[in-house]
């Protein structure tokens, strides 16, 4: 026989003995737990640590011993070997009280609460404001469950009761109305706080000091918590906080659901610790509170399979709970399930429930899912409803929907009669009617609209200019530059309109008069927002309507026509025209400070990618240019408002970068201040968009009860 062989037999058959061997020296350390000397006792702990997995057996039966020395070391032994999940929830939940303390000191330690990088207070540095723009200002007045759900949306800021305050905290919600409001921009947390804090003030303005409620700003892993605790409770804030998301956790219904989405919140960063919590809910798909910890981390395929191979009434059952947090979660596990169970779960929900925010939530879910007859009437009615979000939900539905019939399309579009263009309808019903199949249908009716009364408060031209974007005719075009001065006030209005010329190549003499006549209004808006449509034009008839403005006026019509001169020079000068761009750098190298910035402006149709770049940054750095800065401004904010309007995160992000750094911006808090509603305005739409989004990202609703009169 082979001497490898001999070897491996041997091997084997020295195995069970070896085991013998090793089970014969667990359980004579874990007996020297009890030894009455010290050293022995710390020997023995030390010991079992490093047999690791062969000791767990036996060290699982000791935290059930007379012994109280054994069963802390024992439980000690196990956490530091590393306690899985499953078993740690089990013996929490235990009726045993040893099991149950072993269960949770494991839970503290698995997801490290007593870690100071893991869950802690914030610094004072971090409570102060990184920057407020000088009219920001968030006003929320709305029965308190939605002003609160709207402020955890807004902010991403989870709230968190203690438990000896929820009591007061009730007070708090049973109130009828309240008015909240964030001197600053939600997402900062000294913003947020001060504000909570005022609100609370008032609402429970005739408790005794040390009763009142204080919001205390925890970072938990990666996310920010309001642990609201009672103002005289300021100690072992952090502690208090880990020890009030293990009981909650171990509880049934909302509880236990936003404890989950809280831990996974600090469980997040560490990818091992989120993996164990996926596989072990895989292996033991009975235990709900391991389901909601791995969908609060992210469902992958095993987490999605074993929740579609469950019973669901305990997730619908989360739509009636009105925290945000909850909610969310409620709708992550809703997605795991095909469009066809989810639509049967969630129809009843649509069908008759008069809460505002369990309906928004269960509309927003269902989109993609086949509802009932009845739920999909709902949906429809709800197109009219008062409440903007539900309206817009419901258009969102629609949006989502394989078939629309020509009923439901006719009252997609009358809603957009009376639905402001700045409501959230409007850019739900907007993605429906750029679908191709729904266009080509409702041509028709958007050229009857254009010829119709011209409204800028309502959805209806916007609507219409979507639907005739690549189908308009050249009376089509012509009526939207009847409309473009009428729309100069609406920067949305303005982008719709501007769309339909995209790609335009021909337009009749008439059109060809108005947009030469408009491109050098007096009124820097007008000349604006046709050089908007210009721009989406084929660059040859680009190119050939600058050239015969240019030639067409002289400057000493008035300043205006330089400024108009400078921006069709841009057009000739990204076209190839070199005497062109030459007369634009005349005009940034020269005295005057308005020409200088017209044509810094210029330089964004001028010159493209990194060219662009290097030009602004050379015209900054030039000492010798007397409004060499200024231009380069006016140029970086040129670059920021067409990416911002053409939804460009990355060119905006770097053309802000440079801005936003800009000495000479800090001077001029107008400019400052358009800069930060802009990236504001492409922040809101950072990650998902609203189309895959688990809910809406503002759920600004009026009312409790659902009203569709």
């Amino acid at each position: 026989m082979p001497r490898l062989a001999v070897l491996i037999l041997v091997l084997i058959l020295a195995a069970p003995a070896f085991a013998q061997d090793e089970a014969a020296r667990v359980d004579a350390l874990i007996k020297d737990l009890a030894s009455e000397d010290w050293a022995t006792r710390e020997r023995a702990s030390r010991e079992l640590v490093g047999i690791g997995e062969p000791a767990r057996g036996a060290l699982r039966k000791a935290i059930e011993d007379d012994d109280p020395e054994v069963r802390v070391r024992a439980s000690n032994a196990l956490v530091a070997i590393g306690e899985e999940f499953a078993y740690a929830v089990e013996c929490a939940t235990a009726e045993s009280e040893q099991l149950r303390d072993h269960g949770r000191a494991a839970l503290m330690n698995l997801f490290k609460l007593d870690d100071p990088k893991v869950l802690r207070e914030f610094t004072q540095r971090e409570l102060q404001p990184q920057w407020r723009g000088w009219n920001e200002q968030l006003n929320v007045m709305a029965p308190p469950a939605i002003a609160l759900a709207r402020l955890q949306a807004l902010s991403g800021v989870r709230f968190l009761v203690a438990e000896d305050a929820r009591e007061s905290w009730a007070r708090v919600l049973a109130q009828p109305t309240v008015n909240i409001q964030v001197q600053g921009s939600p997402d900062q947390i000294p913003f947020l706080r001060d504000a909570v804090t005022r609100f609370l003030q008032q609402a429970l303005g005739n408790l005794s000091a040390e009763n009142q409620l204080v919001p205390r700003p925890l970072r938990l892993g990666r996310a920010t918590v309001l642990y609201l605790t009672r103002a005289s409770d300021g100690t072992g804030i952090t502690r208090r906080c880990g020890e009030q998301l293990l009981d909650d956790l171990l509880k049934d219904g909302e509880q236990s659901v936003r404890a989950a989405a809280l831990l996974a919140d600090g469980a997040a960063s560490d990818t091992a610790a989120a993996d164990r919590i996926r596989r072990q809910y895989a292996a033991r798909p009975e235990l709900s509170r391991l389901m909601w910890l791995a969908l609060a981390l992210g469902a992958d395929e095993a987490t999605t399979a074993c929740v579609r191979a469950r019973e669901h009434e305990d997730a619908v059952a989360l739509f009636k709970a009105r925290d945000w947090t909850v909610l969310e979660l409620g709708a992550k596990y809703l997605e795991c399930l095909e469009p066809a169970p989810r639509g049967a779960l969630v129809s009843p929900l649509v069908e008759s429930s008069s809460d505002s925010i369990e309906l928004l939530a269960a509309v927003w879910v269902a989109r993609g899912a086949v509802l009932s007859e009845a739920a999909r009437a709902r949906v429809g009615r709800l197109l009219k409803s008062r409440q903007d979000m539900l309206s817009a939900a419901a258009a969102r539905w629609f949006a989502g929907a394989g078939d629309v019939s020509d009923e439901e399309l006719a009252a997609i579009w009358q809603a957009g009669e009376f639905q402001p263009l700045d409501s959230s309808f409007f850019t739900a019903a907007l993605e429906l009617v750029q679908r191709p199949d729904i266009a080509d249908r409702l041509a028709e009716a958007a050229r009857k609209s254009f010829a119709a009364t011209f409204d800028l408060n309502v959805s209806r031209h916007a609507l219409a200019a979507s639907v005739l974007a690549g189908r308009a005719t050249p009376e089509d075009l012509a009526v939207a530059l009847d409309k473009l001065t009428a729309a100069r006030a609406s920067q949305r209005m303005v982008n719709q309109l501007s769309e339909m010329f995209s790609g335009c190549a021909t337009l009749p003499d008439a059109a060809l008069k108005k947009f030469d006549a408009r491109l050098f209004d007096s009124d820097a808006t007008v000349r604006r927002v046709y050089m908007a449509a210009l721009r989406r034009c084929d660059s040859a008839l680009q190119v050939s309507i600058a050239r015969s403005g240019i030639d067409a006026h002289d400057v000493k019509e008035g300043k205006h026509v330089g400024f108009a001169r400078l921006s069709l020079l841009g057009i000739l000068a990204g076209a190839g025209d070199a005497e062109a761009l030459d007369e634009i750098i005349k005009a940034v190298e020269g005295e005057d400070a308005e020409l200088a910035k017209a044509g810094g402006a210029a330089y964004a149709d001028a010159l493209q990618g990194d060219a662009l770049f290097k030009a602004l940054e050379d015209l900054n750095n030039q000492q010798g240019i007397t409004n060499g800065a200024l231009a380069a401004l006016e140029g970086y904010m040129e670059i920021c408002r067409r990416a911002a309007a053409s939804k460009d995160r990355a060119t905006f992000r770097k053309a802000y970068g440079i801005a936003i750094s800009m000495q000479i911006l800090n001077r001029n808090w107008q400019l400052r201040q358009e800069l930060m509603q802009m990236q504001q305005l492409l922040g809101s739409g950072e990650g998902k968009t609203e189309k895959h989004r688990s809910l809406p990202a503002d759920p600004n609703l009026k009312q409790l009860i659902v009203d569709e009169k």
